[in-house]
């Protein structure tokens, strides 16, 4: 009987720390599109399926970056790798740094 209540107590406070994950009340992008790309292998960047997972990856990067950051990055600008490494230096910035001064390591 102890155990039984331990578990649902385990259980209860599971729920109650999960729903505090996301604070902010916004739903959680699930990014339906990009999964559809899951388990695929591309042997030619130069591929059309390869050029569209980029864009699509590209697309919801870039709007994570705009939500997270309030930072417009044009998607078509920039490979989703790329992106995908702005987001972390954006994460990592030092406060005396500038948004500018990281992007510029980008264009050239």
């Amino acid at each position: 009987m102890k155990n039984g209540f331990f578990w649902v107590l385990t259980c209860m406070l599971g729920l109650i720390l999960a729903s505090s994950v996301h604070p902010q009340g916004a739903p959680i992008p699930h990014g339906s599109e990009i999964l559809t790309y899951g388990g695929r292998f591309f042997r030619n960047p130069s591929s059309s399926e390869y050029v569209s997972y980029d864009q699509t990856m590209s697309m919801q990067v870039a709007e994570r970056i705009k939500r997270r950051y309030r930072v417009n990055l044009d998607y078509t600008s920039y490979s989703a790798f790329e992106l995908l490494e702005i987001e972390a230096l954006l994460k990592c910035k030092k406060s005396d740094e500038t948004v500018e001064s990281l992007l510029k390591r980008f264009r050239g």
